[in-house]
């Protein structure tokens, strides 16, 4: 509930609101920002400043400058919280409150836990070399795979999206932009730098160690808890890499 109405008093503010707009359509630095608002970076600095400890954006640093993203998963969880408040409303009208449930109810059934089975749903990555379906075997390293093959484990689909960063320098991967835009839970992989698990981490995606074999052994794995999670340290060993 705290996270909630942090979130939503970040949003209660039309710089805020005007910052979000402009990032959800280009990633832009403070400057960038500012430029557009045609206010001060100082001014940009406070308001980036309340987006970030609400977690509705990202910062990362390429060069020189910090550039800013979307949290997308952070603000669709905020609108998921916002739909379930509605869907809890209308179905409660006229159920007498000693039959209504608690918001602590675990049934998966009920209206309450709308939220429980929504965090249950996970889409899970595997970058790999060449695309087979989940017959692919998980490539070693996050950064430089080619494809990514995508496992909805609520209906079974398998999709896969091209390595929007591939060829990025050494210990500048961008996650947000190797994915393409695909929002994701969790990600299984050989090796990968530290840079990018905190990347990913700071979106809410978890990050584990791949075990032998393809991504359908993998993701028995998987829903059995037998991947380990990678640490926020991590210090990738592919190819010699140590980022």
């Amino acid at each position: 509930m705290e996270e909630a109405i942090k979130i939503l008093k970040a949003l209660g503010d039309e710089t805020r609101i005007e910052i979000l707009r402009l990032i959800s359509e280009k990633t832009m630095s403070a400057k960038g920002i500012a430029s557009h608002l045609k206010i001060t970076e100082a001014a940009v600095s406070q308001q980036i400043k309340i987006l970030k400890e609400s977690e509705l954006i990202i910062g990362y640093k390429i060069g020189y400058h910090i550039i800013y993203d979307l949290n997308e998963k952070k603000l669709k969880h905020s609108i998921k919280f916002i739909e379930n408040i509605i869907d809890n409303d209308k179905t409660n009208i006229n159920v007498p409150s000693a039959l209504r449930c608690t918001k602590s109810c675990k049934h998966l059934k009920c209206v309450n836990n709308n939220k429980f089975k929504e965090e249950s749903i996970m889409k899970v990555c595997f970058p790999v070399k060449s695309n087979e379906g989940i017959k692919s075997v998980p490539y070693g390293h996050f950064g430089t795979a080619p494809l990514f093959v995508v496992c909805n484990l609520e209906n079974d689909e398998v999709t896969t999206v091209g390595n929007g960063d591939l060829g990025h320098e050494h210990g500048s991967c961008n996650p947000i932009k190797a994915l393409s835009g695909e929002a994701v839970d969790a990600v299984v992989v050989g090796g990968i730098g530290a840079g990018a698990i905190n990347k990913l981490n700071s979106m809410g995606i978890k990050v584990y160690k791949a075990s032998e074999g393809n991504i359908e052994e993998n993701l028995v794995s998987f829903k059995n808890n037998e991947l380990k999670e990678f640490p926020s340290n991590h210090l990738c060993s592919h190819d010699g890499c140590s980022h």
